[in-house]
């Protein structure tokens, strides 16, 4: 479905019938950490066979290389360590890195991911990490850490709009995946410093009813970006080597990240640069 139709019917269920809604909002929760638990005890054996032979190393995507966290194996994500995690980005993410930026924020950084690897990558550029989970800015702290890039990984906990202001100058990379906030935080008129900004947003239409973020989001830049949007993705194997060690059966549930089908993701590629 059209992520504008699916946002259309959510408005008029939530308007018309919201205890409906909300009973609808929970029980797809319910389901899908539900399906996650039992899709991750099924991989439990090949999750330990993976770590046993490639520790906690990612072997693939852009941040191939970085030392991730050692973690049990009930919380082991294979998509993070075979570099698979968001292939969708991938190309965005080359791209970017290529223009040289200077300085990079990740907001909600979670456990460092995005934000350490990175700094891996861009070993000009000072990190800014955010997330207003304590827990989580822990963890990409130690992150940082373990990759010897805690000197240019500043880890904070909320990002407002007149923290980017503090932050934002020549050549920066705005990396976005903060639950819906992306609405109030990228937004040029409160931080004039985007307009010369590259940004990397995934976009949480399915989270609001009340406004549709995507058009609304991407219209603030026409003027300012060249803009590319897309969708999921499908994922092969044959792309992340790593995987060749697990049974073709079990290839795919490695690479499954249990996304909505309308999930999007946008480049705005400055045109100052």
């Amino acid at each position: 479905m059209n992520p504008s139709h699916v946002f259309a019917v959510k408005r008029a269920i939530s308007t018309y019938a919201p205890a409906l809604f909300s009973a609808i909002r929970y029980g797809r929760g319910v389901a899908h950490r539900r399906r996650n638990v039992r899709l991750q005890s099924k991989l439990s054996p090949w999750k330990e066979a993976f770590v046993r032979k490639f520790g906690s190393v990612v072997q693939g995507g852009p941040f191939a290389g970085m030392i991730f966290h050692r973690r049990e194996l009930a919380k082991v994500y294979l998509p993070l360590l075979t570099g698979s995690y968001e292939a969708e980005i991938h190309g965005f993410i080359e791209t970017a890195l290529q223009r040289g930026p200077k300085i990079i924020a990740d907001v909600g950084c979670e456990d460092g991911f995005v934000a350490v690897g990175l700094a891996l990558r861009a070993p000009g550029a000072k990190v800014f990490a955010f997330d207003i989970s304590s827990k989580a800015r822990g963890e990409c702290r130690e992150l940082a850490g373990i990759n010897k890039v805690e000197d240019r990984v500043i880890v904070g906990g909320e990002c407002t709009p007149e923290t980017l202001k503090t932050i934002c100058g020549d050549r920066s990379l705005i990396f976005s995946d903060c639950e819906s906030y992306e609405l109030e935080l990228l937004d040029p008129d409160k931080v004039p410093a985007l307009r010369n900004a590259d940004i990397i947003v995934e976009l949480h239409d399915f989270m609001r009813t009340d406004v549709a973020i995507t058009p609304t989001v991407l219209a603030r830049f026409e003027a300012t970006h060249d803009i590319t949007v897309t969708g999921l993705t499908r994922r092969s194997a044959d792309n992340f080597p790593s995987l060749a060690m697990l049974p073709k059966e079990v290839q795919a549930q490695a690479l499954h990240e249990d996304r909505v089908e309308y999930q999007q993701w946008a480049y705005l590629k400055a045109k100052s640069w």
